[in-house]
C-alpha cells in the first residue's frame, strides 16, 4: 500500500523495468491492475468492480517526450486540456499557467521553436492549467542535458509546491529524488521495499 498526502511530492525511485511507470499508468487509468483498489479522496476510482475512466479522474499526465502538439501554438497546446471551458476561459487560465512557468512570451510560437527545457516547461504549463489534484509526472527531466535538468526540476518543484498540486514523480535517478521529493518510495521487482523521508 502507499498514500500520497494532499499537495506532496512523492518519488517513485527504483531501476528500470523495477514497476515504477506501471504504477503510475494504474494511478492514472491508462493501465488496468489485476488486484487491488486504487482511491482517489477516499473514493475508490479502480477495483474489482469499479473503473473510473482516465478523462473522469481528473488527474494531470506528463510524460518524458512532452508530447506536445508539433501544429499547435504554444497557448494552442497549453489549452487543449481546458476544452471544457469557453474558449476565453480557457485562454485566460492557459496564459496564467504559462506564466507560472516563464514562457507566456512564447505563446504564438511552436514546439519546435523552441529548446527542450522551454519544451518541458509548457508541458508542465499544460498538465496544471486544469489545477488537477493530482500530477504524475513520469521521467520528466530525463531528456534534459545535466546542467539544464538541475535548473527545470528545481523551477519544476517551485511551481508544483505553487500549485500545491499532489505529485507523484517516477525517476531512476536517487539524486534527482533526493532534491526534490517529500517523501521516496523505492520499488524493486515490481515491490515497495522502501518509503521515507530523503533523510
Amino acid at each position: 500500500s502507499l498514500a500520497v498526502a494532499p499537495g506532496e511530492i512523492l518519488c517513485l525511485l527504483g531501476r528500470s523495468g523495477c514497476g515504477k511507470s506501471t504504477l503510475l499508468r494504474i494511478a492514472a487509468g491508462v493501465a488496468r491492475q489485476p488486484q487491488g483498489r486504487v482511491l482517489l479522496d477516499g473514493r475508490e476510482i479502480a477495483g474489482p468492480s469499479v473503473f473510473l475512466q482516465p478523462e473522469r479522474r481528473g488527474i494531470g499526465l506528463m510524460f518524458q517526450d512532452y508530447a506536445l502538439f508539433p501544429h499547435m501554438t504554444i497557448l494552442e497546446n497549453v489549452m487543449y486540456g481546458l476544452r471544457a471551458l469557453a474558449r476565453t476561459d480557457a485562454e485566460v487560465a492557459a496564459k496564467r499557467a504559462l506564466r507560472r512557468v516563464g514562457m507566456l512570451d512564447y505563446a504564438p510560437d511552436y514546439p519546435h521553436a523552441i529548446s527542450g527545457g522551454e519544451q518541458q516547461r509548457v508541458a508542465l504549463a499544460r498538465a496544471i492549467a486544469p489545477r488537477p489534484p493530482v500530477l504524475l509526472m513520469d521521467e520528466p527531466f530525463s531528456n534534459l542535458a545535466k546542467r539544464m535538468r538541475d535548473d527545470v526540476r528545481d523551477e519544476t518543484v517551485a511551481v508544483l509546491r505553487e500549485a500545491r498540486a499532489t505529485t507523484i514523480v517516477v525517476t531512476h535517478d536517487p539524486e534527482e529524488a533526493m532534491r526534490m521529493a517529500d517523501r521516496i518510495a523505492l520499488m524493486r521487482a515490481g515491490r515497495l521495499v522502501q518509503v521515507g523521508r530523503p533523510e
